[in-house]
């Protein structure tokens, strides 16, 4: 297996002529019924990121497509894992209109992470929602600002997230706080949740 990641990272492999076959392979590997290949395979679309920078727009649709699906499809929190640092990588290359109708799966994707057990699934989703929310700039502003909002109780329980690497959803909350003027309507959503448990 190692021997196939090395070959994965092969800058040969991601020459023109090959790159199409590597990425149907690896793609078709990422439904494999062993983890450890699905693991690698996911792996291996994420590196496309430094066999072919200048080709990740080109394959911008298949390669978030299958990364999305190998997420959603695999109940093993490694394969989950890797697919979401895949996508991380794919994302730092890409702008919102490149991203297209995914930003909708890929908020999805990872709001399910917010509260996994797995501090390494919860802490890379917040990382993936930190890079979606810089992404957010024209067409997925509103959507994305909508779906702070209804996140926005678990984002701030995880200010205090016991462990430092998915801490940083401190970074995260600061950012969309700031930059997407969020303080005035998340301070009166503050206060109709403190107004209805006193109630209740």
């Amino acid at each position: 297996m190692l021997i196939a990641f090395q070959l994965m990272s092969d800058p040969l492999l991601w020459e023109k002529k090959f790159l199409k076959s590597v990425l149907g392979i690896l793609e078709a590997k990422s439904h494999d019924s062993n983890s450890i290949v699905q693991q690698m395979a996911v792996r291996g679309l994420g590196n496309i990121v430094y066999g072919a920078p200048e080709k990740v727009k080109k394959h911008k649709k298949f390669l978030l497509g299958a990364l999305i699906r190998a997420s959603n499809n695999s109940f093993n929190p490694d394969v989950v894992g890797e697919s979401m640092k895949a996508l991380a990588k794919i994302l730092k290359q890409l702008k919102e209109q490149d991203i297209g109708s995914s930003f909708r799966d890929l908020t999805t994707l990872v709001q399910t992470y917010f509260d996994n057990e797995d501090d390494g699934l919860r802490s890379q989703a917040f990382v993936l929602f930190g890079i979606l929310a810089r992404s957010a700039q024209r067409k997925w502003k509103t959507y994305f600002t909508g779906q702070v909002r209804e996140s926005w109780v678990t984002l701030l329980l995880h200010l205090q997230d016991s462990n430092p690497k998915a801490s940083r959803v401190r970074t995260i909350v600061t950012y969309l706080l700031t930059k997407r003027n969020l303080f005035p309507k998340l301070q009166v959503e503050i206060c109709r949740h403190l107004v209805s448990e006193l109630w209740i």
